[in-house]
């Protein structure tokens, strides 16, 4: 499944995934809202899992952070509610999100991670991995808390947002498996005209995991 929309002047693609053996719906999701202000939310989440549960619980995450995001809610604020929600249920869940404020005004991004792979940013000079403020996992501890970090990107950056079955393979560790997607990355960057770097970029980055769900969220500013 694919997607692609222009929110609040950041364009978005999606590439969505599920396990081959687990059916129409995964626990993976997504989110590119509008935010009050002209701001935009962006995010992944991945619930552990298969089945009607994780796909139950994915619902409901995703209806949340949508909900809190048009709140105005700051990333680390959005990931501590989820946490609590999760861990108030009586059934063990847990699950990772990244989640990211930008700023069309400023071009600024401020992240929250809760035990989720680093965000890739791709630019003219190469791809890397922007740094991971503190959070664990949803669903483990009510009380923690989550951390923010900021960069500004620039027009025509790339912001790499996934999950796992982007990027594990059981033959290597899942530190191989980012650097294996940020290396599409930067060859679909180098390859692409100026306004097809997005579009670019989701075809050419390859899913390592087809039998676990996997979700790539793409945003570019312009």
């Amino acid at each position: 499944m694919g997607l692609r929309e222009q929110v609040n002047g950041v364009r978005v693609g999606v590439r969505y995934a599920v396990a081959a053996h687990s059916g129409p719906v995964g626990g993976d999701w997504y989110l590119s809202t509008a935010m009050p202000g002209g701001d935009v939310m962006l995010a992944v989440g991945d619930v552990m899992g298969h089945g009607r549960t994780a796909a139950a619980t994915m619902v409901r995450l995703r209806a949340a952070m949508t909900h809190l995001a048009l709140a105005g809610d700051e990333p680390g604020a959005i990931l501590a509610a989820l946490n609590r929600m999760l861990c108030r249920r009586s059934a063990t869940t847990l699950a990772t999100a990244v989640c990211g404020r930008f700023r069309p005004a400023d071009h600024s991004l401020t992240w929250s991670r809760a035990g989720h792979l680093p965000i890739l940013w791709a630019t003219a000079a190469g791809v890397t991995a922007l740094d991971q403020p503190y959070g664990m996992a949803l669903g483990v501890d009510p009380a923690a808390r989550y951390a923010t970090a900021d960069v500004v990107v620039g027009p025509g950056d790339l912001l790499l947002m996934y999950t796992d079955g982007v990027v594990e393979r059981r033959d290597r560790a899942i530190d191989q498996g980012v650097q294996g997607l940020a290396d599409d990355v930067r060859t679909a960057m180098r390859a692409a005209a100026p306004g097809d770097r997005l579009r670019t970029a989701l075809d050419c980055a390859r899913r390592d995991n087809p039998e676990d769900d996997a979700c790539l969220l793409a945003a570019e500013p312009v």
